[in-house]
């Protein structure tokens, strides 16, 4: 640990520990809560898919009316995404955003179970979406910021891998509580264990370092803050590398900032990457299932390619991070979208064969879900450190929208009469614009950089 401390034996060089050093003990207990919450985020975003036919039964309310108390979340999630990732990064702290949003989505969580009327589930699910939408991208960028720098990507695809295993935490509790409770007792136990655990992550994680030394310019703050993640102790200052265009802009608005001159069109290539890659995971995830029974196959295939989203998906997102450690992101997200096209393309040749049909959906998730962890690490790793947080969480809620959108699009599609070959089809031209999209994203970064892209150095494994 010698290393990091000045000349002076009192300041910590907070920075080159981070792209020098290991990962202590503390730096894993911290990362661990982060993919906690990370988990509870997850399953308190499916939860009540679990439930909307029981509470249907119950409240009196049409199973068919769910459908706006699910927009309502999502419509809660981009709002949540959109504002107080800015605020995170102006005036809050990352930490205190997570902290807000965690709690507010457990405590709807709670609430849901105590809503009676279509209005009132509307409201509180608006409620329990800002709190999930403002916490996930927050949680990511906080996960970045902590991880040695050499393991980084890692860490960003295993937290983004724990959201589907959210949903499965979500069904293993389902299966065991509803049969003797009900679902009200299973809304208690997720909230519940949502507010706890939001409470313990208080008292581990602290604060972003570099939040507290160069936005609130707290070096108390920031050498507690030091201590709780390395453990260090005779420390008087902590130092984290200047960031001379932020400190230049520091009176804008963070928002603002993501269309300075020099960061313009990589904000707009990441909205557009972003707003099609999960355009292209909500479809899949919710239509590819209908989808290939319209086509003639049995409930069966159904069931099984929802399965195999869900096994893709983790599998895929695991192996992006020790992928792109290795053999460069862009080589690695640029071969993801071709496989993804490739199979998205070939997947109406094969509807008269379930198996290969599984097989083909299996491929689809875990290449689409990869390419969609690739980019968080790319906007991670592409704008100021000063304005992450908001570069994130805005290019997640523009994502929420195309998300929110295509399911629809899709249907609209089926009313007009298209054949479950022809809108698959149009999912994979989604794949070619948000691969443009990428390539766009490298271009700009390479004459911005006049070097190798962000994300293919040699420090990172390099292409």
């Amino acid at each position: 640990m010698n290393g990091i401390i000045g000349a002076s034996r009192s300041a910590f060089d907070y920075s080159r520990q981070i792209r020098e050093g290991g990962l202590s003990a503390r730096q894993g207990l911290v990362l661990l809560m982060l993919g906690l919450l990370v988990l509870f985020d997850g399953m308190d975003n499916q939860l009540l898919g679990l439930i909307a036919h029981d509470m249907s039964q119950d409240l009196g309310v049409p199973i068919s009316a769910f459908g706006l108390v699910f927009s309502s979340a999502l419509i809660g999630a981009i709002a949540g995404a959109l504002l107080l990732s800015a605020a995170a990064d102006q005036w809050l702290g990352r930490k205190r955003v997570v902290i807000l949003g965690m709690s507010l989505a457990g405590t709807g969580t709670l609430l849901t179970a105590h809503a009676e009327t279509l209005v009132e589930l509307i409201g509180v699910r608006f409620l329990t979406g800002i709190g999930l939408g403002a916490a996930l991208p927050i949680l990511i960028s906080l996960a970045s910021e902590f991880a040695p720098q050499r393991h980084s990507r890692l860490v960003v695809s295993l937290m983004i891998a724990f959201v589907p295993l959210g949903s499965l935490l979500g069904s293993v509790m389902a299966r065991a509580i509803l049969p003797h409770s009900g679902w009200h007792a299973l809304l208690y136990a997720a909230g519940c264990g949502t507010v706890a655990l939001t409470v313990l992550t208080a008292l581990i994680v602290p604060e972003s370092i570099a939040f507290l030394v160069h936005r609130k310019r707290d070096q108390p703050a920031a050498v507690v803050a030091v201590r709780k993640l390395f453990g260090v102790v005779g420390i008087a200052s902590v130092v984290v590398d200047e960031d001379r265009e932020a400190e230049a802009n520091s009176r804008k608005l963070p928002v603002a900032r993501l269309f300075d001159a020099n960061l313009r069109k990589l904000t707009i290539l990441f909205w557009i990457a972003f707003f099609m890659d999960q355009a292209i995971l909500y479809f899949v995830m919710n239509w590819t299932p209908a989808l290939l029974l319209k086509a003639g196959m049995s409930s069966t295939a159904g069931i099984n390619a929802a399965a195999m989203f869900g096994l893709g998906g983790a599998a895929g997102t695991i192996a992006q991070g020790w992928l792109t450690t290795r053999f460069g992101i862009y080589k690695v997200m640029i071969a993801e979208i071709f496989v993804y096209i490739a199979a998205m393309m070939s997947l109406p040749t094969m509807l008269g064969d379930p198996e290969m049909a599984s097989a083909l959906v299996f491929v689809i998730a875990a290449t689409i879900c990869a390419y969609h962890a690739g980019l968080i690490n790319l906007i991670l790793e592409s704008f100021p450190e000063a304005i992450r947080s908001t570069a994130f969480g805005w290019a997640f809620g523009i994502g929420r929208i195309g998300a929110a959108g295509a399911p629809v699009v899709a249907g609209v599609f089926l009313g007009w009469g298209w054949s479950s070959a022809l809108i698959f089809l149009w999912a994979a031209v989604l794949g070619m614009i948000t691969g443009a999209a990428l390539l766009g994203v490298r271009l700009v970064l390479s004459r911005r950089s006049g070097e190798s892209p962000a994300g293919d150095g040699s420090a990172l494994g390099a292409a």
